[in-house]
């Protein structure tokens, strides 16, 4: 990951001591009950997701859940486009939101904005002096290296499928006293997953290959991932799991894999132009030879996916992917 270079030994040591005075002056109290003015402690709210189809992990959950020592955090700011999307659903006061050009919330429009997951902008993130920052599991590690020399406040949650918001979700609520949110959030969410599946029944499932990336690097993507998600959920067979016996959320693309998978359908998740990655991807198929033995292109079924609705993992997308997905597999 690329990190801001400029007088990173100044910023970080300005960042380290501004961030601990603010953490001292405005430490969040320890949360002991769940009266009017106290939030419920996150390590007392154990209950699952009662009137929704949800059904989560619990043993994951109090691993996430232990991240925020007991205490609802005195200010939250994310890193995340997908957690961003899930703090608004909930209702959580939110201090900062990444730098993106993917859609935010309208409630998150003019709040000051701290980096992207692969640049966080350390001195604006100073400034906001967070109780806590969100991040997404999958780049922990990356995201590590900038926060912990500073002691920067850190919670990761898991983002990148569907059943990953879910968790994450659930964790929030508990943990922000937003547990009724959440629970209405995924029962709606149940209810409209209930009726993509339906568009999917009496058929025959399709076997499908997800790839994610630029005309100069494409990456297969596998259940673990969101779109790699709906289509399961929806009944596709993912090849790269199911016939190439891989495990890894994405693995780097090869022709030979392609040929020997033999998908019914491509579903191509694209940085910048599609139209160039699809391209692309067409012309090393024929210049290794495999045009006509593939299914999906025989039946023309290379599919650029709508990168606004597919390209991040998002709650709030899923109901319209989904109805999008069922059409692509099953028309």
């Amino acid at each position: 990951m690329k990190r801001a270079g400029w007088k990173i030994g100044i910023m970080t040591l300005l960042l380290a001591t501004t961030v601990a005075c603010g953490n001292n002056a405005n430490k969040p109290e320890q949360v002991t009950g769940n009266t009017a003015t106290e939030q419920p402690s996150p390590a007392a709210t154990k209950a699952p997701v009662s009137d929704s189809k949800i059904e989560v992990d619990e043993t994951k959950a109090a691993e996430l859940i232990a991240q925020f020592n007991n205490q609802v955090p005195s200010s939250t700011v994310t890193i995340s486009v997908a957690i961003a999307e899930l703090l608004n659903e909930l209702g959580i006061e939110t201090a900062g939101v990444p730098t993106t050009k993917n859609k935010l919330p309208e409630a998150f429009v003019n709040l000051p904005r701290i980096g992207s997951s692969h640049q966080p902008d350390l001195e604006q993130i100073a400034k906001l002096q967070p109780g806590v920052i969100l991040g997404p599991s999958s780049i922990k590690d990356s995201l590590d290296k900038s926060f912990k020399p500073a002691n920067l406040p850190t919670a990761y949650l898991p983002a990148d499928s569907l059943d990953e918001l879910k968790l994450s979700t659930v964790v929030l609520g508990r943990v922000y006293g937003k547990e009724d949110k959440a629970n209405e959030v995924l029962q709606k969410l149940s209810e409209q997953e209930a009726e993509a599946v339906k568009l999917s029944e009496g058929k025959d499932a399709p076997s499908v290959m997800v790839l994610f990336g630029s005309a100069e690097s494409l990456m297969f993507m596998n259940d673990s991932t969101f779109v790699g998600s709906l289509a399961k959920k929806l009944g596709a067979k993912n090849v790269l799991s199911e016939v190439l016996k891989k495990e890894d959320a994405y693995v780097p693309l090869d022709m030979e894999s392609i040929v020997t998978a033999n998908p019914d359908i491509i579903l191509l998740v694209a940085h910048g132009d599609p139209s160039a990655v699809t391209k692309q991807l067409e012309d090393d198929v024929k210049k290794n030879g495999a045009w006509e033995k593939l299914n999906a292109f025989k039946n023309g079924k290379l599919i650029a996916l709508d990168y606004s609705l597919y390209g991040v993992a998002s709650l709030v997308n899923a109901p319209n992917a989904y109805q999008d997905m069922a059409k692509i597999l099953y028309n």
